[in-house]
């Protein structure tokens, strides 16, 4: 019988995201000064950099002199809500926004963002901005599926970008997009959002002087909206109903590759389980010619869809960088094609669904500027996704807030009776085997379906051994019945540790377990 285990050296079945090694220091972005003049202007938002989306945002809501139109899932920062305040109050009304308004998305949405330490209090400090801004006379309507984020002013000037127009967005996660100037496709996008606004479901009118959402019937859409062939030609892009745009200018992008691919997202959901929405023409692209494709995403370990996706991109070559800030997203082409957008390569919601807005930029000088910011954002990204790690990995780098790493003995000696050891080993050889170590000490072991204590005492005649005993009761928070180790580890990625890291330390046990003989455990 086997009587000793290197349990740091077994490899995992899935893949995760772990801190990157060596671990990097993240540099402020610095522009190349290229994308700053034309019709199209590249803004961004990046950790310890300067805030264009932020300045174009306020610039262009200071300079209203007819109307504000803006469309964002999140909404509520100081200075931002500050210049629609004025600008409703200098217009007399003008404002219009459209946001999602649902109470149950949006707390959905604030607990899957790891941004919100708290999804309940971020909800309420939402809904209270939300009110203040009906409160100065501002005209709010909600549609479930508007996950957009644009703002038009007087039909001359748009801000299109993947920033949600909150604190995070404007001020410390990664973001991108374009000012746009060019009056035919600013006026596309005012009919659109005239568009939006009249198919809103739900509406807080002007004046309340509280949050209070009620009914509203969609109406007839009351302009038209030109949709032309999907070219090269820069212009807006969106999805809304049918109307598929950014997907089918996506693909566009991919076709066009010919050495080099820049794919940026927030989330993956559904890549694997759908192919043909971007694997299959990937697929095709790195069939056809010797294609280099990197994707920037965010490094995220829950949901389970983000790693199987990522392990499929992963499988066809495509190199993924990922950061702990990132939520920007596009696709660019050999540095002369490309889009950016507010949509994830999701096929839940986004690419196929829902309302979304982007910008095609071939040719514009503001594409070349998105090239130099992704090509900084993947060579700073603080995480990297790897497909089958070691025990030893994610006890060290696993990126999740609840993770300890061990501090326990690299060689943990213990006795235990046949029976006992038998049915470890036989649990072990499978990753994960994770541990708790409770304040006084004590250590619950997870393999398998099967749970195990190694005791604090020494027993006599058996130095520095500690005694293995098979676990008799579930204890709160560990495996229960038909559990097992790897669902367990599902539950703890979900969970955060929130509220979990003061009382019990969490991790993957990567230590050497070696059993004496004669002093067996019970």
């Amino acid at each position: 019988m086997t009587d000793r285990l290197d349990l740091g050296a077994l490899v995992h079945d899935d893949g995760y995201f772990l801190v990157r090694e060596p671990k990097g220091t993240r540099e402020p972005y610095l522009s190349n000064n290229e994308g700053t003049g034309g019709t199209y202007r590249h803004v961004l938002t990046y950790p310890a950099s300067r805030r264009t989306i932020k300045e174009a945002a306020l610039e262009l809501i200071q300079s209203a002199r007819h109307k504000v139109f803006l469309a964002s899932y999140l909404l509520g920062e100081t200075e931002l809500l500050q210049a629609l305040f004025e600008a409703a109050d200098r217009l007399r009304g003008g404002v219009y926004v459209v946001s999602e308004l649902s109470d149950q998305s949006l707390r959905r949405k604030l607990t899957e963002l790891e941004d919100s330490a708290d999804p309940d209090a971020a909800t309420q400090t939402h809904k209270k901005y939300f009110a203040e801004l009906t409160s100065h006379g501002i005209a709010v309507r909600g549609r479930p599926d508007c996950h957009a984020k644009f703002l038009i002013v007087d039909d001359r000037a748009a801000l299109v970008s993947s920033a949600n127009l909150d604190t995070n967005g404007l001020n410390s996660i990664g973001e991108n997009g374009a000012v746009v100037t060019d009056a035919i496709e600013v006026d596309r996008l005012s009919r659109f959002f005239t568009r939006l606004w009249d198919s809103c479901a739900y509406e807080m009118p002007a004046g309340s002087a509280g949050y209070s959402v009620r009914k509203h019937a969609p109406a007839p859409s009351r302009c038209r909206v030109p949709v032309p062939q999907i070219s090269t030609r820069p212009g807006i892009i969106w999805t809304n109903g049918d109307e598929q745009l950014i997907l089918d200018h996506l693909h566009d992008v991919i076709a066009r590759a010919r050495t080099t691919l820049l794919l940026a997202t927030y989330s993956l959901q559904g890549m694997a389980d759908s192919p043909d929405i971007l694997l299959d023409p990937l697929v095709k692209a790195m069939r056809d010619q010797p294609l280099r494709v990197s994707l920037l995403c965010r490094g995220r370990n829950h949901p389970p869809s983000q790693r199987r996706d990522a392990a499929a991109l992963t499988e066809l070559g495509v190199r993924i960088h990922a950061d702990s800030t990132n939520h920007a997203k596009g696709a660019i082409a050999d540095k002369r094609h490309g889009a950016l957008f507010s949509a994830n390569f999701d096929a839940d919601h986004g690419l196929l669904n829902g309302v979304e807005t982007g910008v095609r930029l071939d040719g514009e000088a503001a594409l070349t500027q998105a090239v130099h910011y992704f090509g900084h954002a993947m060579t700073h990204a603080d995480l990297e996704f790897v497909p089958h790690p070691t025990q030893h990995q994610l006890d060290q780098r696993l990126a999740a807030r609840w993770r300890s790493p061990w501090r326990g003995e690299r060689t943990v000696r213990v006795t235990a009776s046949d029976r006992v050891w038998q049915r470890f080993v036989t649990e072990v050889q499978r990753a994960p085997v994770l541990y708790e170590r409770e304040v006084d000490g004590r250590i619950r072991l997870y393999a398998g379906q099967s749970g195990w204590t190694l005791s604090t005492r020494r027993p006599t005649g058996a130095t520095g051994a500690r005694i293995l005993r098979q676990a008799d009761t579930p204890q709160t928070g560990t495996l229960v019945t038909h559990s097992t180790a790897h669902e367990l580890l599902e539950r703890w990625l979900a969970s955060r540790g929130d509220g979990v890291a003061k009382t019990v330390k969490r991790g993957f046990l990567p230590a050497i377990i070696e059993r004496q003989r004669g002093h067996p455990g019970r």
